[in-house]
């Protein structure tokens, strides 16, 4: 049986955010074809939770790192290295110590790394090929931020992330064996970005067993959302949602209320969810998001930033919820619009499509079973381990080769036989 080296940079149980989902999914896909070790970082606040289902799973080892930063902190990071602040941030010798140790007590086929800024903590001379899984392209992401947050110093600040990122991110992209994207569309920004990547695409899935349809009928003026909200396209969304969509929706009916789940609300939303006159609920991390989805008239995705796919629209899809998502909240996905969701980008656009599938249940519920049927088509847990699978044995093609005793710093230094430098 194969032996991986899994690094991620967070503990992913529970499986409480996208990325950490997709690990812990995957993982269970794996179990039984792979022998798995997970080297991740882990916060205190992570680290409360029980791991056992991870135990289960791989050999779990757990490398400590602080809460996350302030945003004084991060500002002083930026200001004060040309590298971005997220290298920084996830650069760890506790980390490549702990790497080297697994490494040298036996050998891997293979090591996963998710995310660029992790591929730092491999050393130099691991001699693995690597696959690098990236989950959103990062300067992308802080791009998009960049326009549309408040602040003048905020957007400043963040279009410099980006202008770091998009410098470094290519380079790490072509030092790695295979770089797999979650969409054929990251895939060619990727390609296009880094032409000496070997890119292949291992997309996000749904857990088709676990979130299902229910015959229950739907309330008749409730939206759903939920999202890590300690990451700012999610505050965003949500500011952007209530601020500028949800009055129109409200015109017409006064009734509408949006629910929030998901941890970390800021001040800012949690005023919102105190005040009854505003319609907005928030119930927090929920142990079970299912009777929301299923329940839910609408669920609404006003992303105006981030980059990669969004677990929650399949999540939601899957519980036959009718989802209305701005065009960089589908992005990737290639559903189709009208047929499995409703794609709008403006604010009256995105009240008029809500407006409407909250007034024709029948639309609705038409949407809602089509997206359902696409994402158990297209969308597996058990699809996307095959995919991951077919990526472990490119590396061991004339493709992934090139890698064999090079090293991945992310630091400059990069060491590859027969291949662009």
């Amino acid at each position: 049986m194969q032996r991986i080296l899994m690094l991620t940079p967070y503990l992913p149980f529970p499986p409480v955010s996208g990325g950490r989902s997709r690990t812990y999914n995957l993982l269970r896909e794996l179990h039984g074809r792979f022998n798995v070790t997970l080297i991740c970082f882990g916060r205190p606040e992570e680290r409360a939770y029980d791991t056992g289902p991870l135990d289960e799973l791989c050999e779990l080892i757990v490398v400590e790192r602080p809460s996350s930063p302030t945003l004084r902190r991060v500002a002083w990071l930026s200001s004060t290295s040309v590298r971005p602040v997220i290298t920084r941030l996830y650069g760890s010798h506790a980390f490549r110590e702990k790497v080297r140790r697994v490494l040298a007590r036996g050998s891997y086929d293979a090591i996963h790394v998710e995310s660029f800024y992790m591929l730092q903590n491999i050393p130099e001379d691991a001699g693995v090929p690597v696959l690098l899984c990236e989950p959103a392209i990062e300067y992308v992401a802080w791009s998009r931020q960049a326009r549309v947050a408040k602040g003048l110093p905020q957007r400043i600040g963040m279009a410099l992330e980006a202008r770091k990122l998009r410098a470094f991110e290519p380079r790490a992209w072509e030092r790695a064996g295979v770089v797999a994207a979650m969409s054929k569309l990251d895939a060619a920004s990727i390609e296009q970005a880094a032409p000496g990547a070997a890119v292949t695409v291992v997309p996000n899935g749904v857990d088709a067993g676990f979130f299902q349809t229910s015959h229950a009928e739907r309330d008749g003026a409730t939206a759903v959302y939920m999202g890590d909200y300690s990451y700012f396209p999610n505050v965003d969304a949500v500011s952007y949602f209530v601020g500028e969509i949800m009055p129109l929706i409200r015109a017409r009916r006064p009734d509408f209320a949006l629910t929030l789940l998901g941890k970390d609300a800021p001040p800012e939303l949690a005023a919102l969810g105190r005040d009854p006159a505003s319609g907005v609920r928030i119930e927090g991390l929920v142990d079970d998001t299912r009777p929301y989805l299923t329940s839910a008239s609408v669920f609404v995705c006003p992303l105006r930033s981030a980059s990669g796919t969004r677990f929650k629209l399949l999540e939601a899809m899957a519980c036959g919820c009718p989802v209305v998502s701005s065009s960089i909240g589908s992005e990737g996905l290639e559903a189709t619009d009208g047929v499995h969701l409703r794609n709008a980008d403006s604010a009256p656009a995105f009240a008029a499509a809500v407006l409407h599938l909250l007034e024709d249940r029948d639309e609705a519920a038409q949407l809602g079973a089509n997206g359902c049927a696409w994402v158990r088509q297209e969308h597996t847990w058990s699809q996307s381990a095959e995919s991951l699978v077919s990526a472990y044995a490119r590396l061991g093609s004339d493709d992934g080769e090139r890698v064999h005793g090079e090293a991945v710093t992310g630091r400059g230094n990069v060491h590859r036989t027969g291949a662009r430098s």
